[in-house]
């Protein structure tokens, strides 16, 4: 016997001033749901693509693409349908259909996590989970408001029950609103949002607080940076869904008139077989800026997500400095040991045959001179190490040093220009009493 899907149902009562939540059975086929109500639909449960989810999408007046496998592909998206009274003279707007999809990639708590809320990376040794979730909602006039959840973190119908809560008794939910169920759903979307970002940041702020680990952080870096780039792209898909859902706002607070229509045409419009609504400026305006709001919150949870990628990268370029300095020190080390046993290298070779050597009866006879060879390694081993400390802490000002010494000897005032005075004294003597000679006689001659 196959068991059939379960949705979770959540409702007003009491007029809107409070909120129940209810399960019962999700059936494609025949969707009957209360006038304004959320449901919420494990992925799992979500029909499969064909033409069971095209009939849970033709309830909610969605176009058949959007349940395709290129839109569930994709990062995020935004559509709204309009519909309109083509009988009324008013022309007006009788039914909005809407459809958007917001991604969280929630990653593995850590010790000393930034939030006390539940585990939401549950799959097993991956170490992080997704969670992909659409939305549709659909209005019809006057105030029947009904949102369809595909895929979110388990906890969420209680958190938004909190939020509703508050707006219901503040006076924020206005049902005429064909928009008014959305707000509170975007808002918990920033809460999941700011969520997925602090626990990635948790472990980054980990790992700047561990780096003598350098050895075995590559690879956790790779991973975290990883997560960092994806929460990064899809916060980015989240803005320009929600600047796409503004603008449908924008365009449709605009077709609802500000103030209620003059009794005449109220009752003209009774004839019509309905009362016209309306939203007020303020509740307008109000509604516009909230939106805007939202908007700002996520573009700045955008630049902690940004800055998670920045923090990761200067955390690869400490290790790849960390591990430069290791091997600079190994190398120096190999450099210093070479240095100690070169002289007595060189200077066994050089005495070896004369210092030590097997006498007649077998027996090992070292020569009385072999103080010799300790008075000349000794010293030649600290010379060569005072040497080699010297050149490595003034190298630069000794080769700069040699580059002024080459310059000089190469320039008319140093050997070459000394080399050449030397030769050429006598002819410059010369020279210079010819000129005062031919100075004398110019003057002479201008004098006469």
């Amino acid at each position: 016997m196959t068991l059939k899907p379960k949705m979770r149902i959540l409702q007003p009562s009491l007029g809107g001033r409070e909120w129940t939540t209810s399960t019962s059975n999700f059936n494609p086929e025949s969707i009957n749901l209360p006038q304004q109500c959320y449901v919420f639909l494990d992925h799992n449960n979500y029909p499969d693509i064909g033409s069971r989810r095209d009939r849970a999408l033709e309830h909610f007046q969605v176009p058949a693409f959007v349940g395709t496998k290129t839109c569930f592909d994709l990062n995020g998206f935004f559509g709204s349908q309009v519909t309109y009274d083509e009988t009324s003279s008013q022309k007006r707007m009788i039914g909005l259909t809407t459809w958007f999809r917001v991604l969280f990639k929630m990653v593995q708590k850590v010790e000393e996590a930034h939030d006390n809320l539940p585990e939401y990376a549950t799959s097993g040794e991956k170490g992080y989970n997704w969670f992909e979730t659409t939305i549709f909602t659909r209005w019809d006039y006057p105030d029947k408001h009904q949102v369809l959840i595909v895929d979110t973190p388990s906890d969420f119908p209680e958190q938004l029950i909190c939020l509703l809560q508050k707006a219901s008794l503040s006076g924020q939910i206005n049902f005429h609103d064909p928009l008014a169920m959305h707000t509170s759903l975007i808002d918990q979307i920033i809460v999941y949002s700011d969520i997925s970002v602090w626990r990635i940041r948790d472990p980054v702020r980990q790992m700047e607080k561990s780096r003598m680990r350098t050895g075995a952080i590559f690879s956790e870096v790779h991973e975290m940076s990883r997560h960092a780039i994806h929460s990064s792209e899809v916060l980015e898909a989240t803005i320009d869904t929600l600047k796409d859902l503004q603008r449908c706002r924008m365009m449709i607070h605009d077709s609802f008139p500000s103030r209620p229509p003059p009794m005449a045409a109220a009752t003209s419009a009774s004839r019509e077989a309905t009362t016209p609504i309306y939203l007020t400026q303020t509740y307008k305006d109000q509604a516009i800026q909230y939106a805007q709001f939202q908007i700002s919150l996520l573009k700045n949870l955008k630049l902690r997500a940004d800055s998670n990628r920045e923090r990761l990268k200067n955390e690869i370029n400490t290790a790849f400095n960390n591990l430069t300095m290791q091997d600079n020190s190994v190398l120096k080390s190999i450099a210093l040991l070479t240095m100690v046993f070169l002289p007595a290298t060189f200077f066994s070779s050089l005495f070896s045959t004369t210092f030590f050597n097997y006498g007649d009866d077998g027996e090992w006879q070292v020569s009385g001179k072999m103080w010799i060879y300790w008075v000349t390694t000794l010293p030649a081993t600290i010379l060569i190490v005072i040497l080699w400390r010297v050149w490595l802490g003034n190298s630069d000002a000794i080769v700069a040093g040699w580059k002024r010494v080459k310059k000089w000897t190469l320039e008319d005032q140093g050997w070459k220009g000394l080399w050449r005075g030397a030769g050429n004294t006598k002819e410059q003597m010369v020279k210079e009493e010819g000129t005062e000679m031919g100075h004398v006689v110019g003057k002479n001659v201008r004098t006469f």
